[in-house]
Order: structure tokens, then sequence, then C-alpha cells
């Protein structure tokens, strides 16, 4: 049976963090360069979305206590 459990926000930023350092000290192969810089792009898109919709909960929550 796979897992097919979501990463979390945080092993998002672990992974995306370690595709910068490889990127940062030209630790990627050519070969690898696009995939690598393609899989950071998805992983920054996926936690900004991520923050925007906690954004949103959080300042849904404060507003629904000030109503209280």
């Amino acid at each position: 049976m796979s897992d097919t459990t979501e990463p979390t926000y945080e092993q998002k930023v672990e992974k995306l963090d370690e595709i910068l350092t490889k990127l940062d000290n030209s630790e990627t192969p050519i070969d690898k360069l696009a995939e690598d810089v393609k899989e950071g792009t998805r992983l920054i898109r996926e936690l900004d979305k991520k923050l925007k919709q906690v954004e949103t909960e959080v300042l849904d929550a404060f507003k629904e206590l000030e109503s209280d």
C-alpha cells in the first residue's frame, strides 16, 4: 500500500530549501537543472497558496471574535 499523504508545509519548505541550496552551490547536474527549477517553482506556488489560505482563515476567525 502506497502512502499518498500530502507533505506538510514544513516538509515542502525543507524540500525547497534543499533545491535552492543545490542551485546556489551549483550542485545540480545540468541534466536535472530544469526539473529542479520546475519543482522549486511548483513548491513556491503551493506554499504561497497555503499561506494565503491560512491568512484568510485567521482573519475570518478574528472577524468572528469581533462580531461576538
